[in-house]
């Protein structure tokens, strides 16, 4: 399967590494993920399984999942290794009850239960007291760290998603060809003439090839005539004068035909933006459920 950069690249007609770079792709995936991955569960929230990691057998209070949405806590059940309970949730305010044996809201191992501490970790009852698995737990939960296929951590150069559906990947790809055309057209250098100033210096900065050498400081286009007026009238070197009118002929071409190239570039990527948008947005329309139609007339 062709890697993530290719895909784009396909995509777009971009060449990935200057605008964007390659390091700018790997962000625009990696926030492809959290986005698509989020619009589907919005879309249809019963779907969070498809997108599901769980962490590995915890022994001790806080497991960290990053404030990820969990899905489910289980328990062992302290007889067999493995033999998980489902966990309920429960609120802070009832930490203490949960661990109180005469108040009717006492865990146990069989029917334990969870809670979110303040610091965003974990906490499950009754709280594990072994390695060995009999008293462990696991959570559950939308993966939130996009990772490639083999379980590291996402670039460019992938061309698998881990705990991602197969069937939403090229919406992933669809976002980042979207986002690297926005960073190619703010690149893109489309420069204007403001009145009658330009960006050269002087018209030596124009070379016997045709060739544009463009610095900051700006001059009014008179002072090209200026010069010239100058060789006619002061020096009355015609010679030179229409040496100096050719370099500026030049350059309004030079110029001109620079303009036309990156308009029709951008106008080209802006098109292209437009269309891969479009997609976008109506992949996730698809998914959201109909809405129930009005009777004609309405409510009597």
């Amino acid at each position: 399967m062709a890697t993530f950069q290719a895909q784009v690249e396909g995509l777009t007609g971009l060449s990935i590494g200057t605008s964007p770079s390659t390091t700018e792709l790997t962000d625009f995936l990696k926030d492809g993920v959290i986005d698509v991955t989020n619009r589907c569960i919005q879309a249809k929230p019963q779907n969070k399984d498809l997108f599901m990691n769980v962490t590995g057998i915890q022994v001790s209070q806080g497991a960290n999942i990053d404030a990820a949405d969990i899905i489910s806590v289980v328990r062992a059940d302290g007889v067999t290794s493995g033999a998980f309970r489902s966990c309920r949730k429960i609120s802070p305010s009832l930490q203490s009850r949960v661990t109180d044996t005469e108040s009717l809201h006492f865990a146990s191992k069989f029917n334990p239960v969870y809670m979110i501490n303040a610091d965003g970790t974990v906490h499950v009852f009754p709280a594990p007291s072994d390695n060995s698995g009999k008293d462990s737990y696991k959570v559950y939960y939308v993966n939130n760290t996009p990772l490639d296929g083999s379980g590291t951590a996402l670039t460019f150069a992938d061309s698998t998603l881990g705990y991602f559906p197969a069937d939403k990947v090229y919406l992933v790809v669809i976002y980042a060809g979207i986002k690297s055309l926005e960073n190619a057209m703010s690149a893109k250098s489309i420069p204007a003439i403001a009145g009658d100033a330009t960006e050269l210096t002087s018209v030596d900065d124009l070379d016997t090839d045709n060739t544009i050498d463009v610095h900051a400081d700006q001059i009014e286009i008179d002072q090209w005539w200026s010069t010239v007026g100058h060789l006619i009238e002061g020096e009355e070197d015609t010679e030179l004068a229409g040496a100096q009118l050719q370099k500026i002929s030049a350059y309004i071409n030079a110029y001109q035909a620079q303009l036309q190239g990156n308009t029709t570039d951008y106008q080209w990527m802006q098109g292209r933006h437009q269309i891969l948008s479009q997609q976008y947005m109506s992949a996730f329309a698809s998914m959201a459920p109909p809405q129930p139609q009005q009777a004609a007339g309405g409510r009597r």
